[in-house]
């Protein structure tokens, strides 16, 4: 089984991504599978019919791709509370991606931003937030005390921590194997290093295996992208900066920032074969 692993550096804690065979903006399953091609071809009416019918059979999947429609307006006029409530389906299905896409939205300009930190403190070594980016009391065990705590925040360390959980739930809910990388079999590692303050994410490729030639399947193939291991390597770490360019874009960072500057979020992402 190919995967990506993110492992949080600072707390050596693993949370596992399973990838499908090609890129997805959400996880590869065959329930989906025929909606994606739908949109992806602009045949709206036979995508939305066949959504209906995921919804009405209380697929987990289909409720994830529901959110990701209304969220983005494929197919269907953008509606972020209809979105939000297929997420939360599809989070209390405990559909993978779902949380990450939660905190994501919610971070958006114009949305209830408080709700980002509300749902990243579900998962707090998972997004390894700044500790003043997360109340000390309990989100679900006491939500009260959690929302005091996030009133208590100040403006500027508020926006600094929302603009955080946005830019890293974003990228991590979008990330999977690139189709070069599953065709050639890569495995490895590559370090992700976020500086928020700073408002960069650099990627550096930490022990990246690539085969010395094409697998059998792909041999025939003209382009240099598909023949080139360097290649293959280059593109699975521009795939990766491609994710953290349109998270920071997403996410403005506050003019005033009030976190600690020497905070860094570093992630391990690990390619594996099983």
């Amino acid at each position: 089984m190919k995967r990506i692993v993110f492992a949080s550096l600072c707390l050596a804690i693993y949370t596992s991504v399973h990838a499908g065979g090609v890129v997805r903006l959400w996880p590869h399953n065959k329930h989906t599978d025929s909606i994606e091609q739908m949109i992806a071809e602009g045949r709206c009416v036979p995508a939305v019919d066949a959504l209906k019918a995921g919804l009405a059979a209380k697929n987990p999947e289909v409720m994830l791709l529901a959110g990701t429609m209304y969220d983005e307006g494929l197919c269907v006029k953008p509606n972020w509370d209809r979105a939000a409530a297929f997420y939360m389906r599809a989070q209390d299905s405990r559909q993978r991606f779902a949380l990450e896409r939660l905190v994501a939205g919610y971070a958006r300009p114009g949305r209830d931003n408080g709700m980002a930190l509300y749902w990243a403190a579900q998962s707090p070594v998972h997004m390894g937030l700044p500790r003043e980016c997360v109340p000390a009391a309990d989100p679900l065990k006491d939500p009260d005390g959690f929302a005091s705590g996030i009133d208590k925040m100040q403006p500027a360390v508020f926006q600094s921590c929302v603009y955080t959980a946005g830019v890293v739930a974003q990228i991590f809910s979008e990330t999977s194997y690139p189709p070069l990388a599953l065709d050639w079999n890569v495995t490895g590692k590559i370090l992700m290093v976020f500086d928020p303050a700073a408002n960069t994410v650099d990627w550096q490729a930490d022990t990246l295996n690539v085969p010395d030639t094409a697998p059998s399947g792909i041999r025939n193939g003209a382009d240099d992208l598909v023949q080139n291991p360097r290649a293959v390597k280059n593109s699975l770490v521009n795939y990766l900066k491609g994710k953290s360019d349109f998270a920071l874009k997403r996410f403005a960072r506050p003019s005033t920032w009030e976190l600690d500057r020497t905070f860094r979020l570093k992630r391990e992402i690990v390619f594996s074969i099983d």
